[in-house]
């Protein structure tokens, strides 16, 4: 049996709740999330963390799901893609809550707001913007997250996808002409 086979059999397992599986497919995959990861965190720019904890974190993310359902190693990655982007946003609205406070209520003299960064508010717009596609057009959005968070190609993004190159063309298409619409509102 070959390693490709197995690493499938062990998606697959993950799924079925066989906590061992998960182990076995994030050590066979590892360099390749690592990889993603990294993706991840330059087109993020996320402060503080790295390649190596952002796969770390994803471990126990993953670890602790409870609908669980990949189909392949294409799949596993392009979930695992959107969990390691969930993640990284999470970070940015948690460090955007400490930079004002917390919970605390903030007092000033003036009625001027203290700036955020730019590149931080893109992402958190981009992230809603994708949150909304997700339920308009659940397909668009898994295409931007296999072709951008993912650094999928077309052939990659359609064997993750269960499509045709073709159809991950006009996904593709579509998806950037909606969020760069949704985006300029």
């Amino acid at each position: 049996m070959d390693q490709l086979t197995n690493i499938t059999q062990h998606i697959l397992a993950i799924s079925k709740g066989e906590d061992i599986a998960l182990n076995v497919v994030v050590e066979a995959l590892y360099d390749q999330l690592c990889q993603i990861a990294n993706l991840q965190l330059n087109k993020l720019n996320p402060d503080n963390i790295s390649a190596t904890e952002l796969v770390h974190e994803l471990y126990l993310k993953l670890s602790h799901c409870m609908q669980f359902n990949a189909n392949n190693r294409q799949h596993f990655l392009a979930i695992s893609a959107t969990a390691m982007r969930q993640l990284v946003i999470d970070q940015l609205k948690a460090k955007g809550r400490e930079k004002r406070g917390g919970d605390l209520v903030a007092t000033t003299l003036s009625d001027t707001k203290m700036p955020v960064l730019k590149n931080q508010l893109e992402i958190l717009a981009v992230d809603e913007a994708l949150s909304k596609l997700k339920n308009i057009e659940p397909k668009l959005s898994s295409t931007v997250e296999c072709r951008y968070f993912a650094g999928y190609s077309e052939q990659e993004t359609a064997e993750a996808l269960g499509v045709n190159e073709r159809t991950v063309r006009r996904y593709w298409t579509r998806a950037k002409r909606w969020l760069s619409m949704e985006l300029t509102r």
